[in-house]
């Protein structure tokens, strides 16, 4: 089921299906041992772990999780950015008419930048760092916490 994933502070959003509430969890360090969870069960868990979900812009913890917003709600308060949900100024949309995102996307759309998160430790909030495990045979790469250990 499609869901609407959105920050209380800079109103950041976004829809996840079933593949991306896979991978929010394994970023929070739930379902990592399951190669094929079942899918309710990861419903079930995307639901109770909004407290733990991480903001894509501001890097706050806690998500608001929704059903997706209707666009027919927000008519008559002017279009609607699709990826940071602020409304579109009447100048941008005079000029390009047919534009679905503001400025500041657009910005960092043209910048390229990168707006994936990296993994947070679940003990103290450290960002994960890779390394090689110990043992022989195949080399296996695994998060550990610079921090925790």
């Amino acid at each position: 089921m499609l869901r609407e994933i959105s920050c209380p502070d800079c109103h950041w959003h976004r829809l996840v299906g079933i593949a991306e509430k896979l991978r929010l969890l394994h970023q929070i360090g739930m379902l990592r041992r399951e190669e094929n969870p079942d899918a309710a069960i990861i419903e079930e868990l995307f639901e109770r772990s909004g407290s733990k979900l991480v903001c894509g812009e501001c890097s706050r913890v806690g998500l608001r999780i929704d059903y997706p917003r209707d666009e027919e709600e927000d008519w008559g308060d002017g279009r609607v950015c699709e990826q940071c949900r602020k409304t579109i100024p009447a100048e941008r949309l005079e000029i390009f008419p047919d534009t679905k995102i503001c400025v500041a996307c657009q910005q960092k759309d043209d910048d390229g930048e990168d707006d994936t998160q990296p993994d947070f430790c679940p003990k103290c909030g450290e960002i994960m760092m890779s390394g090689t495990s110990r043992g022989g045979g195949l080399t296996r790469y695994r998060l550990r916490c610079p921090r925790c250990g």
